[in-house]
């Protein structure tokens, strides 16, 4: 099921962020409509809000982070980081998010809210020693998923206590956007004011 909204609002912080992240390189607004399951008014929105921050550049190749988009980007890195493909779960299309320094959480929780914003399941899991384990028991996810679990140790940079979580959707928008979801519940009040300003 892909996220249905009515006139108000057009797109969530979500979108917002992960635009941000498709924005490192030249990038057409046409495959952000795509990759993000948007449509295209939408999207022409959040790159008019996004250039009135002076947060974006437009040349013909696409549209692109300014320094300034750079710096605040930088700033969001610090807390999560951008979500990778992860292969599919249960046959469907997952991705993986780092979110460092998560403090106290309760996984349920997490899974709820991802769950929420449309993930078919979430899996969360905590680096020790270089490895992604369930925090539950600590068991390592290489006993049972070790392509995952090795997808998670080449995309990440991962230092022991940092929190993975992994979420799998009927398609990769709401897939990469649960996975977003989760980091900004968890580190919502890290984001700059201005950035979260655009979805109000």
């Amino acid at each position: 099921m892909s996220w249905k909204r009515g006139a108000y609002p057009e797109f969530t912080l979500e979108d917002v962020i992960a635009t941000m992240f498709l924005l490192k390189e030249p990038t057409g607004r046409k495959l952000i409509s795509e990759m993000l399951d948007l449509g295209e008014g939408s999207v022409r929105t959040i790159l008019k809000k996004l250039g009135f921050l002076d947060l974006i550049r437009s040349t013909q190749r696409g549209h692109s982070l300014s320094d300034r988009g750079k710096e605040i980007l930088e700033k969001i890195e610090k807390h999560f980081s951008e979500v990778h493909k992860a292969g599919k779960v249960e046959g469907f299309p997952a991705y993986a998010i780092l979110i460092r320094k998560p403090g106290s959480f309760k996984s349920i929780e997490l899974r709820d809210e991802a769950v929420r914003y449309f993930a078919k399941g979430a899996m969360v899991l905590t680096v020790k020693d270089g490895e992604p384990v369930f925090p539950e028991d600590m068991r390592a996810l290489s006993e049972t998923m070790p392509e995952l679990a090795e997808d998670i140790k080449n995309a990440f940079e991962a230092e022991d206590g940092d929190m993975v979580v992994v979420t799998w959707a009927e398609n990769s928008a709401d897939a990469m956007k649960s996975a977003y979801h989760v980091a900004l519940f968890l580190k919502g009040e890290h984001i700059p004011e201005e950035i979260k300003s655009l979805v109000r």
